[in-house]
């Protein structure tokens, strides 16, 4: 995190205005009355950005929520949208410029989190503020998410509450698990066993090597903005007391792995054409050219699904091959919502937030749209989508304000076996999230070693490909050579600005 003076005279001035605030001050909205303790008695027009594009029937959904807000909180809110292409751009223009309003999604690192806070953009929500003008949030957001949020000890959004995991699973044909007297894979053994056994049928087992198997095995897990998606520089998620960093060509995991990877490699366990293919994940299985493939547990599920509905004897199922570990949840704050610190009515903005998020009403229109017209409810807990074309599903930016306490599922009409095994995977999933890790929350910031991350960059499909995949003639020769290419590169620098950066990281949450 990057500690410079104007970070810290802004942060200075966005708590003084927040102690200002909830001082009173005169301020109408500060009376404390009515159940979120705010006096709604003056209209006004709230204002929030979104990012990505308005779909065609949004204004008319958010006509009715501002129905309900008028109602309830005597304002309306507009929205304008940030496009995909341009929030880059234009989001830090918003701030720079002092403009006029009051909400606006954010997320950490990708969304302009960490980058907004230290421009002195985003009002501070102490606790005192959240509990007065949203006491249900409150109630809801769990402590880790809002640890999460902090920076040099505040808050500076309300983070969005569901369990997002960081986990891949295998998408697999269950005829051949059959076939080959494989009843389950749920470690590292029995799926080295099923991708010998594809072989020795003469059927590749994946598009490529179980990396990511490999070592979310091991209890690690990628260093969020690190060399090539974080996958050179791991820590050990599952240690929260563990605070080092594993560099892969210091690590002897790495090498049995590239090891056990040239084994399956020469047994014809995937094509030894694997790198210079153009297929997508799911390419092979849906062809029939795999046994199974390697994604999320929601990609898994729609592929299987769309595979075994094209061809139902695969009985394509979901297998965890790290079944064993308490599963991580993705950083709650990477979807959340702050407000301007510019904001004429931060209280009245904290209230329809509130609503948004706890009010099953508003926050269903936010997600499915109009009920009769996009979607219908099947009983509290579920939905059923009528036409999604013109508003869409979760399509709106409304990912800031998820609350898996009112979030409903999809309703599945004619249930198949998948379908069980996926909610038993998910219900094991969240009865077993592994406790924070503080550098779950850390994202790098490589600005500093831009240089050498490119040079890193450069030796990645050069070296680090064909070993994850077992595609070289001689592992220990080749991991010699990319270590050493790495040091010409630059690593090292790139690991002591990690490992910098990482201990301000900590400071700034203790």
């Amino acid at each position: 995190m990057k500690k410079n003076v104007k970070k810290l005279a802004a942060l200075s001035m966005s708590a003084a205005l927040a102690a200002g605030m909830l001082a009173g001050c005169g301020n109408k909205e500060d009376a404390g009355q009515g159940g979120s303790g705010g006096d709604t008695s003056e209209y006004v027009e709230l204002k929030m950005y979104l990012l990505g594009d308005r779909t065609p029937d949004f204004d008319e959904v958010y006509g009715e929520i501002n129905n309900i807000l008028k109602e309830k909180l005597n304002c309306t809110i507009s929205v304008d949208f940030l496009s995909w292409g341009e929030h880059d751009t234009k989001y830090s223009l918003l701030f720079a410029g002092e403009e006029e309003f009051d909400l606006v999604f954010t997320a950490s690192s990708w969304g302009h989190y960490e980058q907004t806070v230290s421009m002195g953009g985003f009002y501070p929500l102490t606790e005192e503020f959240v509990q007065t003008y949203a006491p249900d949030i409150w109630k809801v957001v769990p402590e880790m998410a809002w640890s999460q949020a902090k920076i040099d000890g505040v808050a500076y959004m309300v983070p969005n509450y569901q369990n997002e995991f960081g986990q891949d699973v295998l998408a697999v044909r269950g005829d051949l698990m059959a076939k080959y007297g494989i009843s389950k894979i749920t470690n590292w053994d029995e799926l080295i066993a099923f991708y010998k056994a594809c072989a020795a049928d003469g059927m590749y087992a994946s598009q490529g090597g179980p990396w990511y198997q490999y070592f979310q095995g091991k209890g690690y897990t990628t260093t969020g903005g690190g060399p090539k998606s974080g996958e050179l520089i791991l820590y050990h998620t599952q240690d929260a007391n563990d605070l080092s960093f594993t560099y892969l060509l210091d690590w002897d995991g790495f090498t049995d792995y590239c090891h056990q990877m040239k084994e399956l490699a020469d047994l014809k366990c995937w094509s030894s054409d694997v790198l210079n293919s153009s297929d997508e994940r799911q390419t092979g299985l849906l062809t029939g050219r795999t046994a199974g493939m390697i994604w999320n547990l929601g990609s898994c599920k729609t592929y299987a699904a769309q595979a075994n509905q094209e061809h139902p004897e695969w009985n394509v199922t979901i297998v965890d091959p790290v079944a064993a570990l308490p599963k991580r949840v993705q950083s709650y704050i990477n979807n959340g919502v702050a407000i301007n610190v510019n904001s004429r009515h931060p209280e009245r903005a904290m209230m329809v937030l509130n609503e948004f998020y706890t009010n099953p009403e508003i926050n269903d229109m936010t997600r499915f749209g109009i009920e009769g017209k996009h979607w219908e409810a099947v009983g509290d807990d579920q939905y059923k989508v009528i036409d999604e074309s013109n508003f869409g599903v979760d399509s709106n930016c409304n990912w800031g304000w998820m609350n898996a306490e009112i979030k409903r599922t999809e309703y599945i009409e004619n249930r198949t076996p998948l379908d069980d095994t996926y909610d038993t995977i998910m219900d094991v999933w969240n009865n077993n999230v592994k406790p924070e890790h503080i550098y779950d929350g850390f994202n790098f910031d490589s600005t500093k070693v831009a240089t050498q991350m490119a040079a890193v960059d450069a030796t990645i499909t050069t070296y680090y490909d064909p070993l994850v995949n077992g595609l070289v003639t001689d592992v220990d020769k080749t991991l010699d050579e990319f270590r050493a290419a790495l040091e010409t590169a630059g690593i090292r620098d790139i690991i002591a600005e990690l490992e910098s950066q990482a201990a301000a990281y900590v400071a700034s949450r203790q």
